[in-house]
This record gives C-alpha cells, structure tokens and sequence, in this order.
C-alpha cells in the first residue's frame, strides 16, 4: 500500500465522505423509460450528426448518430421503438441537438458489432472500440479510441486503470468494480494486447477494500496487473495526479498522458472495451449513483444512456425533503442540473442532491491572500490569479498564468475562506479561450 499522506497532504483536500447509503447497496436495474433522449454531444469533440429520421423504426443497440471527425463518438440506441423528434433539448451541457425515441419495450435487438472475438488483430480491436462509441465514463467523456491511438513516435508503456472514486457521493465505480471485477480484468487484458504494456496499475483509495479484494480474485495470478492502493484525498482520481503519483511523470501543460507514455482509463471504459471486443455490444448502458440527502432510497443503478434523471428520483421513491440543487456530478465537480428531463449520457457516474441548507451561498469578502487555493490545487495553479485576470477581462492573462490546466475539481472554491467562485471563474475563462480560438 502507498503511503502519501505527507506528500499530497497540501495538494488536495480532506473532504466529508458521504458514501455510506449507497455504497453497500448492489448495482439495480433501473427502470425503462417511455421516452429516450440521446444528445448528440455526450462526448468531447465534435458532436455526432444524426444517420435516422423521424418516423424511424430503431433497434437496441442500433447507431443513430455517426461520429464526425477523428474526435468523436458513435451513438447508438439503448431501446427499441421509433424516433420522435430530434431537435435541441436541454441536456447536461445546456441545449444542444437530440434524439427522442419512444421506447416499444421489446428490445428488438440489432446485429452485434461483430460475429467473432477469434484471430481479432490489435487494428480489429481498436476498430471495435470506435465502433462502439466508447467515450471515458469517469466524466470526463474523451472518446476511448482516440485516447488509445498514439501519433507516430509516441510509444505506450504504462497503463493506469481509474478505480479512485474520489467525488463525495458517488459510489457507482466502487460498485463495479465488487460485482464486475471479472469483466474489468477481461477489459484490461484486450488492453494490454494493443500495446507493449511495461507496467499497469488500478488505482484504488484505501477507503474501498471490498473493492480491492474483488479485483485481487479477478487477477489471480497474473503478475501484469498491479493493484495501488492510494490515499483517500480529493482529487486523487484526476488522471494528472494518478500519473504523478505512480510513475512520477509530469504531463506537460496543455499535454496529454500519451506525452509521457501512458493510457489512464476509468473502470467503466474498461468494462465497456470488454463488452464492445468480447461480445460485440456497443456503450448502451453504465452504472450511475442517485443519491443525497433529500433522496428518500439512495441507489446505484444499471440504466440505459438516454433514461431522463426523473425516472431514476421516482425509482428512489422521491424525496424527503425539498432538495437545493441538482447536481450532475458531485458537489466538488459537479454541474447543476434543473430538469428531470435531462438524460443520463456515457460521462454520467452519479446524480447528487444536495439540502436547501447547504447551497446557501454566503457572502463574498475580499481576499485575504491566505494562498490555500494554490496550496490544494493539484496541478499547481494559482486560482485567485486566474480568478481575477477573468473578472479584470483579461482572458489573455488568464490563459498565461495556465487556465486551460485546470481539471475543475473544484478545490479552490471549497477551501477559499473568502467565498470567491474561483472554479466558476476559470471555468467562464476557459470557455472564452476555446471560443476565442475557434474563431480564429
């Protein structure tokens, strides 16, 4: 077991744990709805561009939407039925283009991806996994095919698998990795015929034994996989920090772990590489947590990519107590969300809800220059700057002092004492660049 409590003590934060009314409860088959919504931006990258038609007779696990470009993913449906409507709706990330299918509930299935998992080359491999539409389901929805298709002179020696859950509620992965560890292992072992793997590791916080005892019988004795166990601090499962923290290598800024020979990869991506290789089904469903205080049954549930959230509340029984905000994501990351008619999408590991009284905003105060922000940042940013280059309008300056480095993990809001909204301004600051270089 790692011990690194001193090393990464100031660069992170100890955060209440409130795990426990879902993380002894088994993965459930959530509910079937009657309406499907699949947003065609569920995916970093250009958005998918629709391939059926309203009026369209679909099969489970048809694709309705092509990926458009090398930064993309496939999108397929998780029902049967017919196509509604596809128009812009409110989704995770604001408005943006959609499918609605009505669901028939025969689950009419379409072919599978494949008809063999026999004398399947690397090339076949890979091909399959960007067929499927595999994007990371962490959250941070890069598509899976493209994270593992190095430029030409980048080698591959190092695989981390993602099983450090760091986010306050969420126990969805921590659930997976008891009752799937079988089909992670298989995952990773397609992933290790890809590459000339040296070393791989699955990241775990030491808060998650039962976890690290279901993967341990899943790997045997097989000496390739190595399980880390790592300190249970926010935001240790940020791909950056695992990186750092079990091979120490840094990624450049405005790099990517391929800069430095390694592949991270999230549990859920694992599992759904095994599905997509070894029975030819394309991303159709993931495992997403539901839970908080106003939740009246907390749980972690198996659901189809395009359920609406309100189906999954009223599974819970609802609430017991008005809720303050709806959260896609956890408190320290997560994004709010003010509809139960937003669908839950491939990055979707948990949906939080948080009391009235804990989303009372307390008024802001000046800085006291207390440089907590920068202490807690794991990427070794300093937030007030940014924070303030944002609100001077000065984007420029905001993009030097390393902007577009944040891995919004919302530290620096949690820890600053003056009640600046350091992560939002970054983020406003972030989505300027971006704009910026778009146009140009």
């Amino acid at each position: 077991m790692l011990n690194m409590k001193l090393k990464y003590s100031r660069q992170g934060a100890y955060t209440e744990e409130r795990k426990s009314r879902t993380e002894k409860k088994p993965i459930i088959k959530a509910p079937q709805s009657k309406t499907m919504i699949y947003p065609m931006n569920m995916h970093i990258g250009a958005p998918a561009e629709p391939i059926i038609e309203v009026g369209d007779d679909v099969n489970m696990g048809q694709l309705i939407a092509e990926k458009k470009g090398f930064v993309s993913a496939n999108i397929y449906s998780s029902v049967s039925g017919t196509v509604e409507v596809i128009q812009e709706m409110m989704t995770m990330h604001g408005p943006h283009l959609a499918i609605v299918i009505k669901n028939d509930f025969k689950d009419t299935p379409a072919p599978a991806l494949t008809s063999t998992q026999e004398d399947l080359t690397s090339q076949d491999k890979l091909s399959l996994i960007e067929q499927a539409g595999i994007a990371g389901m962490g959250g941070a929805t890069f598509p899976t095919h493209v994270k593992l298709s190095p430029p030409k002179g980048k080698s591959i020696d190092t695989l981390i698998i993602n099983g450090a859950e760091c986010e306050t509620y969420s126990t969805a992965d921590h659930r997976l990795m008891i009752e799937s560890a079988e089909e992670i292992v298989a995952g990773i072992k397609e992933l290790l015929t890809l590459f000339p793997i040296k070393q791989t590791y699955i990241a775990i916080e030491t808060n998650v034994h039962d976890s690290v005892a279901a993967l341990k019988h899943a790997i045997g004795d097989d000496k390739r996989i190595q399980i880390k166990e790592l300190e249970t601090i926010y935001p240790q499962g940020a791909e950056k920090r695992l990186i750092k923290t079990l091979v120490n290598r840094e990624v450049p800024s405005g790099g990517l772990p391929l800069d430095v020979h390694t592949i991270v990869a999230n549990v859920s991506t694992v599992r759904a590489v095994y599905l997509a290789i070894q029975k030819g089904l394309p991303l159709m469903d993931r495992v997403t947590t539901v839970t908080g205080e106003p939740i009246k049954d907390p749980q972690n549930f198996r659901v189809r990519i395009g359920t609406p959230v309100q189906v999954l509340i009223d599974a819970c029984g609802g609430f017991v107590e008005k809720t303050g905000k709806m959260l896609h994501g956890g408190p320290m990351m997560g994004k709010p969300i003010t509809s139960g008619q937003v669908p839950i999408t491939k990055g979707t590991s948990v949906i939080s809800f948080l009391p009235k009284e804990e989303v009372k905003v307390d008024e802001r105060t000046p800085c006291i220059k207390c440089a907590e922000c920068l202490n807690v940042c794991p990427v070794n940013l300093q937030p007030v700057l940014i924070s303030n280059a944002y609100e001077q309008g000065d984007i420029d300056a905001a993009e030097r002092l390393g902007a577009m480095d944040c891995i919004d993990c919302g530290n620096c809001s949690y820890i600053c004492p003056a009640n600046i909204p350091l992560l939002d301004n970054i983020r406003q600051a972030k989505t300027e660049i971006k704009a910026r270089k778009e146009q140009s």
